[in-house]
């Protein structure tokens, strides 16, 4: 039988693609000006700025503890990366919905938590690139810094062990949500820019 994670990784694969194409548009790490890093972060700051909120009202104590949710927190990181940048934080319209279960939370963890795994690996091109890497410490792309396999390995061990078989529609609902959450917060950001 398919493991859940690989039903999972397949259900929101188009999404996946379409959201990094959506915030990388014919774009290298070479030529990425300081531009568009702000923008970047700042769709951090409004993606994460909901997402956090909601995952934390719907875990419980006990699922709080065995994923470290205090530690995989990366608001405070995104805000100290926008003010090394001297970029000021958008009014955020609300638009995440509450979360109603556990299960959802782990859906929305799956994104938050798989972008943490890309995140070295643009850190690592993006300190190449000198228009940005003198201006950026690179807080949150490296926000699990040399833990990062092992804070991954968690999750995904929470995701075998707490996802029934009947609960794996509403954690694929869940994850799906929040890549479109994400493609909204990237809209939000760029209408802005252009108001």
């Amino acid at each position: 039988m398919q493991p859940f994670r690989q039903k999972l990784r397949e259900a929101t694969r188009s999404q996946h693609e379409a959201t990094e194409s959506l915030l990388f548009p014919h774009q290298s790490w070479e030529t990425f000006s300081l531009q568009n890093y702000r923008e970047f972060m700042t769709v951090q700051y409004v993606f994460h700025t909901h997402t956090e909120r909601v995952i934390d009202d719907a875990l419980g104590p006990e699922l709080k503890e065995r994923l470290h949710w205090q530690q995989r927190r990366k608001l405070l990181s995104i805000q100290n990366d926008l003010a090394e940048l001297s970029s000021g934080k958008p009014t955020i319209t609300e638009y995440a919905l509450p979360l109603a279960s556990e299960a959802e939370a782990i859906g929305y963890l799956y994104v938050t938590e798989g972008s943490t795994l890309g995140g070295r690996m643009i850190s690592k091109a993006l300190s190449e690139n000198e228009q940005i890497a003198t201006h950026c410490s690179f807080r949150f792309l490296n926000v699990y810094g040399t833990e990062t396999g092992r804070y991954w390995k968690e999750f995904l061990d929470v995701l075998s062990k707490e996802i029934t078989a009947d609960q794996e529609e509403t954690v694929i609902t869940a994850a799906q949500r929040a890549f479109g959450l994400f493609a909204q917060s990237v809209n939000f950001v760029r209408d802005k820019a252009l108001a």
